[in-house]
């Protein structure tokens, strides 16, 4: 495989759909900034993605739906 530019941080990329990927969110700004992130990039890209935040374990679940 041929790749141009940096190692992607985030899977976002190489999700199918239904697959979930799972992220530390300690703060809440650290939510509203990997929810606006992912659906940006969602929006970019032609992609749907749904943000979950469990707030006892402070962990946001990232769905790719569409």
């Amino acid at each position: 495989m041929n790749q141009r530019g940096p190692k992607p941080h985030t899977p976002l990329a190489l999700m199918d759909v239904g697959e979930v990927w799972h992220v530390d969110a300690p703060e809440p700004a650290d939510c509203k900034r990997i929810a606006r992130n992912v659906s940006q990039y969602g929006v970019r890209h032609d992609k749907g993605y749904l943000c979950r935040t469990d707030r006892q374990t402070r962990v946001m679940t990232v769905t790719r739906v569409r």
